[in-house]
């Protein structure tokens, strides 16, 4: 990562502020993660702040946020709280905030209507395809069978999806402090990620998009076994060359960088490196099962069932990315397993 730049080495304390740009702040909460924080910004406005993303929701985040509220913001209210997605640490608590601010939510509508999907899911006939969808990747018929219960995680750590939103908008243009902020629109991590860049201020408030050096998950969901996110991921990095190569990115998890231009790169040449891990298992065994690829794809980490689980999503988004470009193919064998094997076949190689 010798391209990018990092101007603030020193991560806030949970709860504590840091000033990063003219009336950006930027603190840090826990996450009971193996990524264990998540970022999170105030932006002065006018008489009062604006919230963008907002941690999970726990007695620790609220804590955290009741002693900024308490000692940093100069008497002034939260006038709005502004997400980037609908992920548990972006989206938990934002019920909380705007009830305890009477402040309303701004939030692209794709992210806002999944929320409100992910909060039923459990209890509806929306998980009905999980079982034929984990089994045929390989993962057991009882474990395929239980895979709706994830979905209490999701309510366990965000509270009741807010019954109305403001709709942000690709291209749009907001004004925070008498700073205009425009949206950018990201694709594959999830349906539709809200970056914020302003130019006065050279800033871009990044989410999950762009992180420094990790990259977001990508996964295929079974609710569309066909998608190709991945392809969608990199496409919607291109948008961001147009940024200034010095801005100011401010992303989710580690540390504010400088070298977007670099990192799209880097972003860019890890998924071409991935995928060509999956061609050439085609090429050299005869033939592999999503499973088989994805222990061949993290070989590097020593996985737990659930890391597996999360690991076969991204393993997928790279398959159905190599099916779409017709470089390998997929077939459904007489025991109802996929198998992946090397082609050129052209424009989505299926059989089944």
């Amino acid at each position: 990562m010798s391209d990018l730049e990092f101007p603030f080495p020193d991560a806030p304390e949970y709860g504590k502020l840091i000033e990063v740009a003219e009336g950006v702040l930027w603190t840090r909460m826990p996450l009971p993660f193996s990524l264990a924080h998540i970022n999170l910004w105030l932006l002065a406005d006018g008489d009062g702040w604006t919230i963008i993303d907002t941690g999970i929701k726990n007695d620790d985040t609220k804590q955290h946020w009741q002693n900024i509220f308490d000692n940093n913001l100069s008497g002034r209210p939260v006038k709005r709280v502004m997400l980037t997605h609908l992920h548990p640490d972006h989206m938990g608590l934002a019920d909380w905030l705007l009830q305890k601010w009477s402040a309303p939510l701004w939030m692209t509508q794709t992210e806002w209507l999944y929320a409100q999907l992910n909060n039923q899911r459990e209890d509806s006939s929306l998980a009905s395809n999980f079982p034929t969808y984990y089994s045929r990747l390989g993962v057991p018929m009882a474990t395929a069978t239980n895979m709706k219960n994830m979905f209490k995680f999701y309510r366990e750590m965000v509270g009741p999806p807010p019954s109305s939103y403001r709709r942000v908008k690709a291209g749009d243009w907001i004004k925070i402090n008498n700073r205009d902020w425009h949206v950018y629109i990201g694709r594959g991590h999830s349906p539709e990620h809200a970056c914020y860049y302003c130019p006065d201020l050279n800033v871009l408030i990044g989410g999950d998009q762009l992180l420094p050096r990790i990259t977001p998950s990508v996964s295929v969901s079974p609710e569309e076994p066909e998608g190709n996110p991945l392809q969608m991921f990199v496409d919607s990095l291109d948008q961001f060359y147009n940024l200034p190569a010095d801005c100011l990115v401010l992303p989710s998890h580690e540390l504010p960088y400088r070298g977007v231009h670099a990192r799209l790169g880097q972003l860019k040449q890890h998924h071409d490196h991935r995928c060509q891990i999956i061609i050439d298992d085609c090429k050299d065994r005869e033939v592999l099962n999503a499973l088989d690829l994805t222990r061949s794809m993290f070989r590097h980490r020593d996985l737990s069932p659930v890391d597996e689980i999360m690991a076969l999503g991204e393993t997928v988004a790279h398959i159905n990315k190599l099916l779409h470009q017709g470089l390998i193919n997929r077939d459904l064998n007489d025991d109802g397993l996929y198998e992946f094997r090397s082609g050129n076949l052209g424009e989505y190689a299926v059989t089944a």
